[in-house]
């Protein structure tokens, strides 16, 4: 495969991915509107200082997946990185 193929290639990976992702956001978004009942009521009768612990608790949830996330990015760009430099 020649070197012009292979760009054209990842760009419409770059591309494409992204526009799939997007989709899939779309057709999913009734579901992601949806509240547990027990959140929802801790919500409405709490006021401000609930709602101000529910979205520290949504901070805390997310750290371990998107520290895990970039992680394996940084291991997977640097394993490409070091691929690519020994070719040259």
């Amino acid at each position: 495969m020649s070197v012009a193929m292979r760009k054209r290639a990842r760009i419409f990976q770059l591309i494409f991915a992204p526009l799939v992702l997007a989709a899939m956001t779309l057709l999913a978004a009734a579901d992601a509107l949806a509240q547990c009942p027990l959140c929802r009521t801790a919500l409405e009768h709490g006021g401000d200082a609930a709602a101000r612990t529910m979205n520290i608790a949504i901070l805390v949830l997310l750290v371990p997946p998107v520290s895990l996330f970039c992680s394996i990015f940084a291991i997977a760009y640097k394993k490409r990185k070091g691929d690519e430099d020994e070719k040259q």
